[in-house]
C-alpha cells in the first residue's frame, strides 16, 4: 500500500487539480468589479463566441497531450477546412461544403497519425511540417485571397444566437461533453492514458498502440475542421489567414488546465 500523503502533498495535489480554477474565478472577479463594460452581457456573449474555436480545438488537443504528443497543425487544418468548405458551399452548397471541410480535417489528421504512428517521426517534426505544407498549398491555390460568396444564412452558424448562448459556444460545450464521455467513459480514452503514461507497457498488453494513435490524430483534425467551419460562418468567407497561431493557444490551454507534456494525464474538465 502506499504511504498516506502528508498535509503539504494534499495541498499540493488539491492546488493542482482545482487552483487554476481558483485563479480564472478571482480574476473573473476582479475583472466584473474594476471593469463595468467586462461584466456586461454583450461582452461576455462575445468572449464566449470568439473563444468557441479555440475549446473546441483544445478538447482534441486534450487527447493528443494525454497520449504524449501534440498537433502544431490545427490552424493550418482549420484554415484548410475554411477554405475548401466556403470554395464548396459557393459551388454545391451548404451541405456538401460542411461535409468537404470535415473531410480535409480527417486527412490532415490521418497524415498526421500516420506519420507519428507508423513512419516514426517525432510529433513536433510530423505536426510542424505538415502545417507548412497545407497552409503554403492553401496560399498557393488561393494566391492567398479569401472566396467570398458563401451564403449569408450561413453565418447564423458563427454569429447567431440560439437562448442564452451564441450557436458557436453551443457546438464547443457540445463537442466538450462528447469528448469528455470518450476521454473518461471509454476504452479508447483509457487506452490513451496508458500510451502516454507508458508506451512499451501498454503495447506489450495487447493495446494497437499504433491505431489508437492513429484515431487520436484524426479526432484533432475533424475538431480542427469543425473549428474552420465555424469560422467561415463568422466571417461568410474562407479565409486562407485563419487561425493563425491557433495551436499555441490550444497546446497552452491544455497545459494551464493540468495536462502533461509528457503524457499520461490531464482532463477534460481541465
Amino acid at each position: 500500500m502506499s504511504e498516506p500523503l502528508t498535509p503539504g502533498q494534499r495541498a499540493a495535489e488539491l492546488f493542482r487539480q482545482y487552483g487554476i480554477a481558483v485563479v480564472f474565478a478571482a480574476l473573473f472577479v476582479l475583472l466584473a468589479l474594476t471593469l463595468p463594460q467586462f461584466r456586461t452581457i454583450a461582452n461576455l456573449t462575445n468572449v464566449l463566441q470568439q473563444n468557441a474555436v479555440i475549446g473546441i480545438i483544445a478538447c482534441a488537443m486534450t487527447f493528443a497531450i494525454i497520449s504524449g504528443g501534440f498537433d502544431l497543425s490545427v490552424g493550418a487544418g482549420a484554415a484548410l477546412a475554411s477554405v475548401v468548405g466556403a470554395k464548396i458551399i459557393i459551388e454545391a452548397g451548404i451541405p456538401a461544403g460542411i461535409l468537404g471541410a470535415l473531410l480535409a480535417g480527417v486527412i490532415v489528421g490521418l497524415v498526421n497519425g500516420w506519420l507519428i504512428a507508423y513512419a516514426g517521426v517525432n510529433p513536433f517534426v510530423a505536426t510542424l511540417g505538415t502545417a507548412t505544407i497545407v497552409r503554403g498549398l492553401i496560399y498557393v491555390s488561393t494566391n492567398a485571397t479569401p472566396f467570398f460568396g458563401v451564403p449569408m444564412s450561413f453565418t447564423a452558424l458563427g454569429l447567431g444566437r440560439t437562448g442564452p448562448l451564441p450557436n458557436a459556444t453551443w457546438i464547443f460545450l457540445g463537442v466538450a461533453i462528447i469528448l469528455a464521455f470518450v476521454l473518461h467513459q471509454t476504452r479508447f480514452g483509457h487506452y490513451v492514458y496508458a500510451i502516454g503514461g507508458n508506451i512499451v507497457a501498454t503495447a506489450e498488453m495487447g493495446v494497437p498502440v499504433r491505431r489508437v494513435k492513429l484515431l487520436v490524430y484524426a479526432l484533432v483534425g475533424v475538431c480542427a475542421a469543425i473549428g474552420g467551419i465555424i469560422l467561415t460562418g463568422q466571417t461568410a468567407s474562407g479565409q486562407p489567414q485563419a487561425a493563425l497561431n491557433y495551436e499555441l493557444v490550444a497546446i497552452t490551454a491544455v497545459i494551464v488546465g493540468g495536462a502533461s507534456l509528457g503524457g499520461g494525464r490531464g482532463t477534460m474538465g481541465g
